[in-house]
């Protein structure tokens, strides 16, 4: 993805980088950098891939706001900023009030739903969120289906293509480390 990105931005114009997935490969690249850093035993070659697929990612982002902005997409580029502000604030959010709203949901004794809560891997973990956050990226190719396709990247979705098949894999043969 990281390679897509660079070569994107070194021959391929502004135009063909979609907001919504750029944003969306920011999050998912800042969880799976975090994950690859967290697990045990560590893996910091996934981690450091992520890391600068986020670099190369915002380098991307700066390249379409630019792009957007010279051609008067002032709408676009302050809508995907609201958007992009609730969601981090929304984010900050839940994770300072996740150790609370985890203790309640697993001290409500609701069967499944309390001990999923209660995983090492739950939805209280990045263990859950940063393999969770592949459907991120499903959504956001879905809300770029009516793109154009000479304004699609073409590198960027056979790099996606390929990491959601070799994850794929490997999310049946990972298992959390106590």
């Amino acid at each position: 993805m990281t390679g897509a990105a660079i070569y994107d931005a070194s021959f391929a114009g502004p135009e063909v980088i979609s907001m919504n997935m750029t944003g969306v490969m920011i999050v998912y690249s800042s969880l799976f950098a975090r994950w690859g850093y967290i697990v045990t035993p560590q893996n910091l070659l996934l981690a450091s891939c992520h890391a600068s697929n986020v670099v190369a990612q915002s380098n991307q982002m700066r390249r379409a706001v630019e792009h957007k902005l010279a051609n008067g997409e002032t709408e676009q580029v302050n809508e995907l900023a609201l958007k992009a502000g609730v969601g981090a604030v929304g984010g900050l959010a839940l994770i300072a009030a996740g150790p609370t709203i985890q203790t309640a949901v697993v001290a409500a004794g609701m069967g499944p739903v309390s001990a999923l809560a209660a995983a090492e891997a739950g939805p209280f973990t990045v263990h859950f969120w940063a393999p969770m956050s592949k459907w991120l990226i499903s959504g956001a190719s879905f809300m770029d289906l009516d793109r154009p396709t000479d304004k699609v990247s073409l590198p960027q979705y056979t790099a996606l293509t390929l990491t959601g098949l070799f994850f794929s894999r490997y999310a049946m043969l990972v298992a959390p480390v106590k």
